[in-house]
């Protein structure tokens, strides 16, 4: 900033008698110059395209000298979808030129000529990104900083993207990235088939007289009696002497119309058998435990949180069979069938299964012929079928639990009385093989007598003044299994087993 100032010889005199100095100036016109400086830096951004070094090599020189230079200045790392590196520099206009003179010399290839390779390192340490595709990030963080990464190394995982990023020495950078490419292994994994397998046979027998449709019925007018007395028709005939004095009576008396017929005789017999196939498919993978701690660890977490526990496998068949019932009203319905709680409300309740298999190990057997030069067994889509189609070649080893709900009884509204069995046990099934899990047998034999007391319980009289029903009904239920060693990229093939 320029100040210019004009005073004329009489002012000056003024003022230098005023302070009491000699006045020995002439009285000729002076112009005085003030220069100020505000302090104000002209900031410029400039883009320099990196061609031999990384931006993060560079990025640790370039900002400390800019931050000498004035604390407000930036760099920013650019990138580009190309793959080229570049850096953004914002600060003051005459640094400009030193910033230049400090890329140029260290953005120059190196003695290896290699790719990317440049003269100065950075700090000797590089950083790496992978996103696992078969794993979860946060394993292999754990395995980097325990066994595979340097004393120096750190590893970091973004949850979010299941991403992991480690720092590490170059080398050794270098070396993880090759170990953790080679642990991104699919988990062993297998498709468990549940066979269901229903079959059912039941007789009906109903014998005897109907007494509660008769008493109902025509039993009602039982002590009905007709009378008629005193009744007297009498003709007189007056053309014809001869009739003159006849008469004609009707006397009163008992009536009884017929008060049973055949259609209260009770005689009927049913028979007849279903059978009923179902089968359900689940893909599950290997339980994740190294030792007996975590084993007892995750036994105790699904104990106390058995529906949201992991490694927790349910599957459920539930057919919607066809029930005729009345609502509240007294209305006929054909629908699902259903149980009625004490308020009246229904709530669907069809027959099912449920199954449940926890925890599921998975072996198979290999040989030294397998093995690759560091030791791993293959986990391609080849290995995994040839696996398949040998026999006796490993299995899975689970617990698991049956619920099996089937109904007995139907009300007079259609409601259903159902009976329930639970079984649980453990299982070693092998690949290609099917095996029976669990067989359930129930068999009902049921006798229903509807008539007079006393006389239906006299055998065979029962007969003339009772209805007899009998229900005889035997249900087997099979459960079985099969297992079949699956890959992520499989498609959903169906299971062939060989059965036993």
């Amino acid at each position: 900033m320029k100040l210019t100032l004009k005073l004329s010889a009489t002012a000056i005199i003024a003022v230098l008698f005023g302070t009491g100095l000699p006045a020995t100036e002439s009285a000729a016109v002076r112009t005085i110059h003030l220069r100020q400086d505000d302090a104000q830096v002209r900031f410029e951004s400039k883009l320099y395209e990196l061609k031999h070094i990384k931006a993060e090599e560079i990025l640790p020189f370039v900002n400390s000298a800019i931050q000498r230079y004035n604390r407000n200045s930036t760099i920013r790392r650019v990138t580009s979808e190309s793959g080229s590196s570049a850096i953004l520099v914002s600060t003051g206009r005459d640094f400009l030129p030193h910033v230049d003179a400090i890329i140029t010399a260290l953005d120059r290839p190196g003695k290896l000529k290699e790719e990317n390779d440049s003269a100065i390192e950075g700090t000797g340490l590089s950083r790496v990104a992978y996103s696992p595709r078969y794993r979860a990030a946060a394993e292999f963080s754990r395995i980097i900083d325990d066994t595979i990464g340097s004393s120096v190394g750190t590893a970091y995982v973004n949850a979010e993207t299941n991403t992991i990023f480690w720092r590490d020495q170059t080398a050794s950078a270098k070396r993880t990235l090759g170990w953790i490419k080679k642990l991104d292994r699919p988990l062993p994994q297998v498709r468990i088939r549940l066979n269901y397998y229903e079959l059912r046979d039941s007789d009906l027998k109903d014998w005897g007289m109907d007494y509660l449709a008769w008493k109902n019925g025509p039993g009602v007018n039982l002590l009905n009696l007709g009378y008629n007395a005193g009744r007297i028709a009498v003709d007189e005939l007056l053309q014809d002497a001869l009739f003159v004095s006849s008469a004609t009576w009707g006397l009163g008396g008992f009536f009884t119309a017929p008060q049973f017929d055949m259609s209260f005789i009770r005689c009927l017999q049913q028979s007849g058998n279903a059978n009923v196939t179902a089968s359900a498919s689940l893909t599950m993978i290997n339980t994740p435990v190294e030792n007996e701690q975590e084993f007892a660890l995750l036994k105790a977490v699904q104990d106390r949180h058995p529906e949201t526990a992991p490694f927790i496998h349910r599957i459920a068949m539930k057919p919607e069979y066809q029930n005729i019932a009345k609502n509240t009203l007294g209305r006929t319905f054909v629908g699902k069938s259903y149980y009625e709680d004490e308020d009246g409300n229904m709530y669907a309740d069809p027959p099912n299964l449920e199954a449940k298999i926890v925890n599921p190990f998975i072996c198979f057997q290999s040989t030294d012929k397998d093995a690759d030069a560091q030791g791993f067994i293959p986990s391609s889509q080849k290995f995994y079928h040839a696996r398949n189609e040998l026999k006796n070649n490993g299995g899975v080893i689970f617990d698991y639990a049956l619920y099996f709900k089937s109904v007995v009884e139907r009300g007079n509204t259609g409601s259903e009385l159902s009976n329930t069995a639970l079984i649980a046990g453990a299982a070693t099934l092998g690949f290609g093989k099917e095996k029976v899990l669990a067989v359930y047998e129930k068999e009902n034999d049921v006798e229903q007598t509807i008539g007079l007391p006393i006389l239906s319980r006299i055998p065979l009289i029962k007969y003339l003044f009772s209805t007899v029903t009998t229900i005889k009904e035997r249900t087997y239920l099979v459960v079985s299994a099969e297992a079949e060693m699956v890959h992520p990229e499989d498609s959903d093939a169906p299971t062939v087993s060989e059965s036993r």
